[in-house]
């Protein structure tokens, strides 16, 4: 009986050792935290810009929180012990003993950082620079979507200005524009070059002809109407009004709080608002071959299949999840938000996971 009991005792050994060795958490948290702070972050912002958008539609003033650092912290704690009752004993049957404890603390602390003083004019207030703006383009991001939100005017083709009403149309030439701009990037043949200066960084727009008559006449017709001389392929654009010499692109770029006041007065809002005076008309630009660039949706009960929503006072404003136009073009917000912002030095977001 003693030998089958001693038989039994590296059982007991293995499993408290076992159960000792399991509780690291470090590895096996990282890839999850990760993963759920970055999106609880993500989600975060998307629902201040949209807040933002709805403040402004209402005359208020927007708000801009960043997270400056997130501290996942864990406190681990674990003991185990092992005995044993050789036989003869005044209690035979409990011949061993083992017992493992493992307890866990997770305390997250997370840094907010509020935009104040030059960082906020810089983030909200001053226009894009077209040397910053063109080169979003070169990716997967739609020029047409782009320059809506983030361009006034190109040369004299000017966009919509909603808050203006029936008059901020905007030339239906600038929107002809977009159009052709997105079929040449689509096939290719559209291109940004940006070149480092010494006090400022130059970028130029460069327009192919591609091999087919159809897209050779939208080829030259674009480049009449961003103001490049016949037969060149590549220009130079520049910030402002009016070119400043020929052949050369003159773009008008809105800050932040312009693109922001763009897209808050084409949102839906409740037509008991609009008669309290608690915000204004929306023109209905549809009537003019036009539609908002980010269709925002109000209720008064929580919207379901959303992108994003918020509740300002007793209405909730979403963004559909099925409306991918409006997606696309909302996260082009986000990330133009993002890069007016920058990351300050010695700010930059940090997300720290003990890994032991």
């Amino acid at each position: 009986m003693t030998e089958n009991r001693l038989r039994i005792l590296p059982f007991f050994a293995a499993l408290c050792i076992g159960l000792c060795g399991c509780a690291s958490i470090g590895p096996r948290r990282l890839e999850g935290d990760q993963l759920q702070y970055s999106t609880a972050i993500l989600e975060a912002q998307k629902r201040q810009i949209l807040l933002n958008i709805v403040r402004i539609r209402y005359g208020d003033a927007p708000t801009f929180l960043s997270v400056n650092q997130v501290i996942a912290g864990y406190t681990l704690e674990q003991a185990a012990e092992l005995g044993l009752n050789v036989y003869p004993n005044a209690r035979p049957g409990n011949f061993a003993t083992g017992l493992s404890r493992l307890s866990l603390e997770d305390r997250p602390t997370i840094t907010f950082a509020p935009l104040s003083g030059e960082q906020l004019a810089r983030a909200s207030a001053r226009p894009l620079a077209p040397a910053s703006l063109l080169p979003v383009a070169q990716g997967a991001m739609p020029i047409d979507v782009l320059f809506r939100l983030a361009v006034q005017s190109i040369g004299s083709l000017q966009n919509t200005v909603a808050l203006a009403g029936e008059e901020g149309a905007g030339d239906p030439r600038f929107f002809e524009l977009l159009a052709g701009m997105r079929h040449l990037q689509v096939r290719g043949l559209l291109t940004v070059r940006v070149v480092n200066g010494k006090n400022s960084n130059h970028v130029f727009l460069g327009i192919a002809d591609g091999s087919d008559p159809d897209t050779r006449a939208v080829a030259a017709r674009t480049r009449r109407l961003l103001g490049m001389l016949p037969h060149a392929t590549e220009a130079e654009v520049v910030y402002g009004r009016v070119a400043p010499s020929p052949g050369k692109i003159a773009i008008l770029t809105r800050p932040i709080v312009g693109i922001l006041g763009q897209v808050s007065a084409e949102i839906e809002v409740p037509s008991e608002d609009i008669a309290a005076g608690r915000t204004i008309f929306t023109f209905p630009f549809s009537r003019l071959g036009q539609s908002p660039i980010i269709r925002v949706h109000s209720g008064r009960t929580e919207p379901a299949n959303t992108d994003t929503a918020v509740r300002y006072g007793q209405i909730w404003f979403w963004i559909d999840d099925r409306d991918f136009n409006s997606k696309i073009a909302y996260t082009l917000l986000g990330f133009l938000i993002a890069l007016a912002q920058g990351t300050p030095a010695g700010q930059a977001p940090v997300l720290t996971i003990p890994a032991g």
